[in-house]
């Protein structure tokens, strides 16, 4: 699927956030030029020739080391599906402040790099570390009268596991700029908000991040049935119907209905469709997932009875007994909003 005829969906221009066609969520990987686009600030001005990445211990030794150099480690491929945390935010009521994604903030891509467990073991950490911070190049205001650069962490655990990993290449090129040129952090199966664009600088700690975005962004308030302050993590499963288009009137006929389903811990088990409004539910047809990071392919053949209006429904399951809710769970920064999908179409 080539993506000329297709763009990304500008959501705001300052800072440039954008999101994916659904149209281009068909593909296995998709194109860097349809992916969307997530920046809490401008994009930062960078100088290949003169990166360098730092690392840190707790006890403030420091290493450097270059694009160069960190292609001389063990290449590491791996096909990821990423989501911002607040993809479907601007479908929540009451309405929540933020990037008011509507549901194209995620996309999937072929990310290359090195696992960061190889760095890590090779400048040595403190047997006492539980956490690796990663700090972006980007910075900007965060408050009035503060400024921050982009920095989450991760507990130790995740970062050393062998599919995190820090990437130089997009599905087989070089990293775009908007999507962390240089060297980007990849974490699977969490919300995007955790694969740091632009990595300058990662520092292990023995005590717990408190930054801006880690403490005061991307956690859980206000929402029933998690604990405030619950930070924001593996993504939550969700199902998207891809075909037919919202809106659209069709021809009474076997009609295919498609779309993805993904999920942040284990595997999806099952794909509903209902088309009464959750009544009834007709089990999808599967295809095994692109990837262990990757989406899920379902598909059904429906036969309408009658012409009219009907309301298309799509829910997904997985292994870890996790189900879409039939209402969003509204929190305070509008994460995590993985309600059922629904578009309405017409047969005549």
């Amino acid at each position: 699927m080539k993506g000329k005829s297709l763009k990304l969906k500008p959501v705001s221009d300052k800072p440039y956030n954008a999101e994916t066609p659904f149209a281009a969520l068909h593909s296995k990987v998709t194109p860097a030029d349809l992916f969307y686009v997530r920046n809490h600030f401008d994009v930062p001005s960078l100088d290949i020739n003169q990166f360098s990445l730092k690392i840190n211990d707790s006890a403030a030794n420091q290493n450097e080391l270059s694009i160069e150099q960190l292609k001389k480690f063990p290449e590491r491929d791996l096909h990821v599906v990423m989501e911002c945390a607040g993809n479907g935010r601007a479908s929540m009521t009451p309405t929540i402040k933020g990037t008011p994604w509507n549901l194209g903030a995620i996309s999937q891509a072929r990310f290359t790099g090195t696992s960061l467990h190889n760095i890590l073991e090779s400048v040595g950490y403190p047997k006492d570390a539980i956490e690796v911070r990663f700090t972006g190049m980007d910075q900007g205001k965060v408050r009035p009268g503060g400024t921050a650069q982009y920095a989450r962490s991760l507990p130790l655990e995740v970062a050393l596991h062998e599919d995190t990993i820090l990437a130089w290449q997009m599905n087989g090129e070089p990293l775009p700029l908007q999507h962390g040129f240089p060297l980007r952090l990849v974490v699977p199966n969490w919300y995007g908000m955790a694969s740091v664009k632009w990595l300058g600088e990662i520092t292990v700690l023995t005590e717990p991040f408190e930054g801006f975005f880690q403490t005061k962004e991307y956690v859980y308030v206000g929402e029933d049935g998690s604990a405030d302050e619950t930070p924001v993590s593996n993504i939550r499963v969700r199902s998207l119907i891809l075909e037919p288009a919202d809106g659209l009137a069709i021809k009474k006929d076997i009609i295919e209905v498609s779309g993805v389903a993904w999920t942040g811990k284990g595997t999806i088990t099952k794909v509903e469709i209902s088309f009464d409004q959750g009544t009834q539910w007709i089990e999808a047809k599967i295809e095994p997932p692109t990837s262990p990071y990757g989406t899920y392919r379902w598909k059904h053949l429906w036969s309408p009875k009658s012409a009219g209006r009907y309301a298309i429904t799509t829910r997904a399951y997985d292994s870890e007994g996790n189900v879409q809710p039939l209402d969003s769970r509204w929190n305070k920064g509008g994460y995590g909003n993985n309600v059922v999908h629904q578009l309405k179409v017409s047969i005549i």
